[in-house]
This record gives C-alpha cells, structure tokens and sequence, in this order.
C-alpha cells in the first residue's frame, strides 16, 4: 500500500519566506503609521539588520513593488466579486456597488497606494489596466447597442473616471465630507455614462 504525502517544505524555505512577509508587513506598518520609509527604518521597525532587508530585498522600491503588485491583485479580486454581484442590478444600483467596493478596497490599501501617489509611477493607470476586462463587465450588458470599439472607448473613459473618484475618495477625501454622499455622487455620474441615450 503506497502512501502519498505532501512533501513538506524544508525549514530553511519557509524562514525565508516568513522572513520576507515579515519584511514586507512592516513595511505596510512604517507607511501606515505615516513615517518616511527608508531601509534602515525598515530594518529597525523588523528589529533585523540592515543586511537581511537586502538578503531579500534589492531595494526599496522592490519591496513598494511587491507590496502594489499584492494590492492590485487584491483590488482585482474584490471587483471581480463586486461586479458579479452588480451584474444583473439597474444600472444606478450596479454603479453603486462597484464605486462603492473599489472605494473600501482602495482604503484598504492606502498606505501602499499613497506611497506612489506622487510618484513618476503612477498607480491609476497600473489598476485600470488590471481592471479594464472587469470593467468592461456592466457596460456591455448595459449597452448592447454599441460596437465593440465603442464600448472599449466607453470603458477606457468611464475607467479612468471610476478609479480616479474612488482613489480621491478613498486618500484625499476632506475631512468634512461625507463618504456616502461622494459615493453617491460618482455612482451617479457614472450610470449616466452607461445608460443609452434616449432615441
């Protein structure tokens, strides 16, 4: 009788693999906590050397990338839930649920996000481009009068609107405002885009 085990990973392999989420999650803590994020800040806040940061890291800017990299593939999930829920809604009500979802999505992720905000590498047109089969999800059940050119230039537009609103919301919002009301608000502008026009 033969067993089939699962081969275990070798200890060695998963310190170092601990060791690099380790890294990687004080990263997101240095940044949360808003302080200027260098590799020897890195290090102290990890309680490690300043040579193992580089044993797994060429820089920080490798760990800012993995750690966007992990986000957009979080925020990729998460729409993808959204839009299956929004799917089948009127339009409004549909609108509503993506704004809503990418909004809390991006403030989930602020801290990474806001690392880039400002940067040479920007981090809307890095999501939309991830995005962009999702997005094109409700407009074309929305919209089956349009050509396929057509609604790729509608998503391109409505995309680049969707998730520059939900990033301004979600990191730059006033502290006056009110959430639910500028959620409403983009919601509302972007079903207008998708609703065919009166004949």
């Amino acid at each position: 009788m033969s067993s089939t085990r699962t081969p275990r990973s070798r200890p060695q392999q998963r310190r170092a693999e601990e060791m690099r989420r380790r890294l990687l999650d004080t990263t997101l803590s240095v940044l949360a906590k808003g302080r200027p994020l260098t590799t020897q800040a890195l290090a102290d806040a990890a309680h490690v050397s300043i040579g193992t940061v580089y044993r797994y890291f060429n820089d920080k800017q490798e760990l800012l990338d993995v750690l966007l990299d992990e986000a957009v593939r979080d925020i990729t999930n998460e729409l993808a839930v959204s839009v299956g829920r929004a799917m089948d809604q009127p339009v409004l009500d549909a609108t509503r649920v993506i704004v809503e979802e990418l909004t809390t999505a991006f403030e989930r992720h602020a801290p990474i996000l806001l690392a880039f905000a400002g940067s040479e590498t920007e981090t809307a047109p890095e999501i939309e481009r991830t995005l962009f089969p999702l997005a094109r999800v409700i407009p074309a059940r929305h919209r089956p009068d349009l050509t396929d050119t057509q609604l790729d230039d509608l998503v391109f537009v409505t995309m680049g609107f969707t998730a520059s609103g939900c990033l301004r919301i979600a990191l730059h919002r006033p502290p006056s405002a009110d959430r639910t009301a500028l959620i409403d608000t983009t919601a509302r502008m972007l079903a207008a885009a998708l609703e065919p026009p009166d004949l």
